[in-house]
């Protein structure tokens, strides 16, 4: 599926982008290393996630949370994250979590259960064609 960008909004680190069928996509940038992309800084990411997620996200009704960079999310993250999937479930919307690459994020979301709860994709076009229905099962 090609990625279309209508409107983007930059909160350092993050990226809120608008992409074709009004999908909303949160990622976050990860800085450069001499070894390639570096892990986003774990207070930015809870920082966001309990200050600006909720309020940055509220209008969409299809939510992609790229999580690429992001080595681990605790309780104050994973509140917002499992608040705002009920609110988009409540209205008929659809959200997926992507990225969950770091072995401490996958073992925290298994250890929560939330990987049963969440869609996770393993690419960010994967998780819009989940979010756009248009997935192909398997």
């Amino acid at each position: 599926m090609n990625r279309t960008d209508s409107a983007t909004v930059l909160l350092d680190p993050v990226q809120i982008t608008q992409v074709e069928g009004g999908i909303t996509v949160v990622s976050f940038r990860r800085p450069p290393t001499p070894t390639g992309p570096g892990q986003v800084d774990a207070d930015l990411v809870r920082t966001f996630f309990t200050k600006n997620f909720q309020a940055m996200t509220a209008k969409a009704s299809r939510l992609i949370v790229d999580l690429s960079g992001v080595a681990l999310l605790d309780s104050a993250c994973l509140g917002p994250l499992i608040q705002r999937m009920g609110e988009i479930q409540k209205n008929r919307g659809r959200m997926a979590l992507t990225g969950v690459d770091a072995p401490g994020l996958r073992q925290i979301l298994a250890m929560t259960r939330f990987d049963k709860v969440f869609t996770i994709s393993p690419t960010v076009e994967a998780a819009i064609a989940a979010v756009a229905g248009t997935a192909t099962r398997t």
